[in-house]
């Protein structure tokens, strides 16, 4: 990826290696923890249904929120290079993340509204966590591409994500019946 810098963003280049963050996209990889945990969660709600009170609790946090909430050492610098990331950058960070917390919480939701905690999983239900875990750990891999510059031209997504393949609350009913 061909980036030409502002010389506000050349300026702070030089401190972003050392804490972390990439220098050249001025993202960490730190954020992915905000994803990361709720992956884990729902990979292990299929056998222990009442971690899904726990992934309820998972909410959408922005790249400055996550920093700002964090114990990373160089918290405010990630902040301030996020705001300097090249736009082409950010754009392509800000889609997927986008992606992920929709197809994060419509799973989350489904899970909440059949009420899996105390009813369980039918088999073809524990098969749907999988796909959308799948999901979500495809986007966290363009996701990690962005961090690291991998990614050139437009970001193509998983057709997972896309609207019409959701599925409706009958569908998600009749499966964990």
């Amino acid at each position: 990826m061909h980036i030409e810098y502002t010389a506000e963003q050349a300026a702070i280049q030089p401190r972003l290696a050392s804490a972390n963050i990439n220098p050249e996209t001025f993202l960490a990889t730190d954020y992915l923890n905000h994803f990361n945990e709720i992956v884990m969660l729902l990979e292990m709600i299929p056998d222990m249904p009442e971690l899904a009170e726990d992934a309820a609790d998972w909410a959408p946090k922005s790249y400055t929120q996550h920093f700002l909430d964090s114990g990373f050492q160089a918290k405010e610098l990630a902040v301030q290079a996020y705001n300097l990331a090249p736009d082409k950058v950010r754009v392509q960070f800000e889609v997927i993340c986008a992606e992920l917390d929709k197809l994060i919480q419509g799973t989350l939701a489904g899970m909440a509204a059949v009420n899996v905690a105390e009813r369980g999983f039918t088999a073809q239900a524990q098969e749907l966590i999988r796909l959308r875990v799948e999901a979500i750990q495809g986007l966290l891999m363009k996701l990690n591409q962005v961090i690291h510059g991998k990614v050139e031209g437009d970001i193509e997504l998983p057709e997972e994500v896309d609207e019409d393949s959701a599925q409706t609350q009958e569908d998600i009913d009749k499966l964990f019946d």
